[in-house]
């Protein structure tokens, strides 16, 4: 789902849609966020900044859309999607590039980049236990 966090630009690739969100939305946390807050509310909500387009990422207990707004807003609607295994892929996607993740939304700051660290992780670890991982 999210690849190639580098010079400040990642891929995002779900279904039929790709984006290419920037560092000014944490992508990895916000997405994290959105399947936890799915398990814990019933529905999950990430934006992404594109820098001057945008997409959200929106689930609930029956429907899984991305909203694409650029010059008009389409709606993909990626319902037929197992969500478990989006939520398999996008932790696979984090935990093989770590780092990369980690270094996409800190600067060179060594206590940043380990609070962060600790965050993406507590955040991977609450998502692991709601998809038995």
């Amino acid at each position: 789902m999210i690849s190639n966090p580098k010079h400040g630009w990642c891929n995002f690739n779900l279904g039929t849609f790709e984006g290419t969100p920037s560092y000014l939305t944490d992508v990895p946390l916000d997405l994290l966020v959105a399947f936890i807050d799915y398990h814990n509310k019933g529905c999950g909500v990430a934006w992404f900044d594109e820098e001057g387009t945008e997409f959200s990422l929106v689930i609930t207990p029956y429907s899984l859309f991305i909203i694409e707004e650029k010059e008009r807003i389409i709606l993909y609607d990626l319902s037929e999607m197992n969500i478990e295994n989006i939520e398999k892929e996008l932790v696979e996607d984090i935990e093989n590039n770590l780092y990369g993740w980690i270094y996409f939304m800190t600067d060179d700051n060594p206590e940043e980049i380990k609070q962060y660290e600790i965050k993406l992780m507590k955040k991977l670890s609450t998502l692991k236990k709601y998809i038995g991982g």
